[in-house]
């Protein structure tokens, strides 16, 4: 028994070195160009689910290998992972995006009014995406190009998909506190705005 075991084993390896080509969940010949070929009406194709550490490390893989495609399980935003498909550079991880990502991946938050009329040590609290998404997706006063859609964007990342960023602001008129993890803002009014007052705000896609 043992030996017709290893006489099938050492002929289905020497098929497949004949023909170079597999496809599993069918007979039929691989598509051309294609060395593997998976076909299901049914099924998915599932790969290696695992925790990464850093997406400068390869752990928990041994070494770095380019090309290499894995499902990350694990969320840390102090390493920038989150959940969803990465593949190997060959020294690092960077993540596979569904969709479209934003213009080299950052964008000024749309301008929006801040009152400075009433200067004091109060703390103000200010929700940056829910502004963000309101101007994107509000067709409210909006004026569209021909054949464009009313609204911006029909979809719009979550407010935990984004990092949030004062890159600039007038020392003089603000003071910027703190920024919440799904956009919301935290500043005071020190004095009122002139001509000269900015405020530069950036969202960041993870």
């Amino acid at each position: 028994m043992k030996k017709k075991l290893y006489y099938l084993f050492f002929a289905s390896i020497f098929t497949l070195n004949v023909h170079a080509q597999v496809t599993i969940g069918s007979l039929d010949v691989p598509q051309e160009g294609a060395v593997l070929e998976l076909k299901s009406d049914t099924l998915g194709f599932l790969p290696p689910r695992l925790n990464l550490v850093s997406l400068n490390k390869p752990d928990p893989l041994r070494v770095h290998v380019e090309g290499m495609i894995v499902f990350n399980k694990t969320v840390k935003t102090d390493e920038k992972l989150q959940i969803g498909f990465y593949y190997n550079t060959g020294s690092q991880w960077r993540r596979l995006y569904s969709t479209p990502s934003f213009t080299e991946n950052w964008f000024y938050m749309p301008s929006i009014a801040f009152d400075t009329s009433n200067p004091s040590n109060e703390e103000i609290t200010i929700d940056l995406y829910d502004e963000f998404k309101n101007q994107l997706n509000s067709s409210n006063n909006v004026t569209a190009s021909d054949e464009a859609p009313v609204m911006a964007l029909s979809t719009i990342p979550a407010a935990t998909d984004l990092y949030y960023y004062v890159t600039a602001h007038d020392p003089e008129v603000f003071e910027i506190i703190s920024i919440s993890n799904d956009g919301k803002m935290k500043y005071k009014i020190k004095a009122s705005a002139s001509d000269e007052t900015f405020l530069n705000i950036v969202f960041v896609e993870k």
